[in-house]
């Protein structure tokens, strides 16, 4: 439990740090300084965003304010309204905010706060993995009913996801059939540590270092996508959307980890986006040093070694900002046109 504690403890005074870097330069009149924002402090999101953060500052002199916590849906708007230099993009995310869809439905003008909106990289966020104490007498989605769960925070586009899949693998309804805990990501992952949720949802790499430390405190099973489920129209809602794909865990992944076989899980791809507003120099600064420094990525997590130029326009479907735009040309890329910025057109 220490050990865990620990760990999520440490993410959040990194985050808190560089903030109160941000706040002591801009009193001092330093430029170059940017808010970025990532999902919560255990996620992949924030293992990436500290560590580009070390490289910003260290190749370009740049100071970085990062938060954490905020779901990727909200994150969208306030980089659209120029409230945030820096933020976690998500495919899926930006099909809904483009199209008027799902959690924007009744947000009039989210096509047009899209069109402030530029991308810099995607990379895999990670699969979702619904965990459960192997004590706890869940052995499969089935037997979450009357549970509660973690599916993410309130208006996130994870519980969304994550309602999809327990409905397509088991028809069950949030509310009705199982209590959809309303908490953010670093209070949710304290909570299923303390054992107050049940079951805890959480889009992760494969390895994690989260999942680790759940290790270190006891048995733990990972619940998968049934065989079942993948024919259901709610699964295939789920799985058809861009940037999602199915993935298998296999059962010696983690030690401590109960299943018995390998198990399906959804997964899905985001990536580091920025507003239209960032200058040119500035987005081809942070393409081209979170582009060029794979290995200190991959030190500080092996799942960061596939973020390299070759795969950051995997599934993009956002305009590049110019600054991206530009590196990508540089160095070879062959840059799709319909994510070519509409200022390089």
């Amino acid at each position: 439990m220490k050990n865990a504690k620990k760990y999520i403890g440490f993410a959040k005074s990194m985050a808190v740090g560089f903030g109160l870097v941000l706040g002591m330069s801009q009193v001092a009149g330093a430029q170059d300084n940017f808010k970025m924002a990532s999902l919560g402090a255990a996620s992949p999101s924030t293992t990436f965003s500290i560590t580009l953060i070390e490289l910003l500052k260290k190749n370009n002199g740049y100071k970085v304010q990062l938060s954490t916590g905020a779901p990727a849906t909200r994150q969208a708007v306030d980089a659209a309204k120029r409230e945030l230099d820096l933020y976690v993009t998500a495919v899926s995310i930006n099909h809904f905010m483009k199209n008027g869809l799902r959690m924007y439905k009744k947000m009039e003008d989210a096509p047009e706060l899209f069109a402030n909106l530029r991308g810099i990289l995607n990379y895999p966020l990670g699969a979702y993995h619904g965990i459960v104490w192997a004590d706890s007498g869940i052995k499969s989605l089935a037997d979450i009913k009357g549970k509660k769960v973690f599916t993410g925070p309130p208006s996130g586009a994870a519980r969304t996801v994550v309602g999809q899949i327990i409905k397509g693998s088991t028809g069950y309804e949030a509310k009705t059939d199982y209590d959809a805990i309303n908490l953010d990501w670093s209070s949710a992952a304290q909570a299923f540590q303390d054992r107050q949720v049940d079951v805890y949802f959480v889009p992760t790499s494969i390895p994690n270092a989260q999942i680790e430390q759940i290790a270190v405190l006891g048995e733990f099973r990972v619940l998968g996508i049934p065989d079942s489920a993948l024919e259901s129209e709610e699964m295939k809602r789920a799985s058809s959307l861009p940037g999602r794909s199915f993935v298998m865990l296999s059962s010696d992944q983690y030690p401590n980890m109960a299943n018995e076989g390998s198990v399906r899980l959804l997964n899905t791809t985001v990536g580091l986006g920025a507003n239209k507003w960032m200058s040119e120099e500035d987005a081809y600064n942070i393409t081209k040093t979170a582009l060029t420094h794979n290995s200190e990525l991959a030190a500080a997590a092996a799942w960061m070694k596939v973020i390299t130029p070759q795969t950051a326009l995997e599934q993009m479907n956002m305009p590049l900002h110019m600054g991206a735009y530009k590196y990508y040309k540089e160095v070879g890329i062959d840059v799709p046109d319909e994510i070519v910025p509409p200022e390089a057109k």
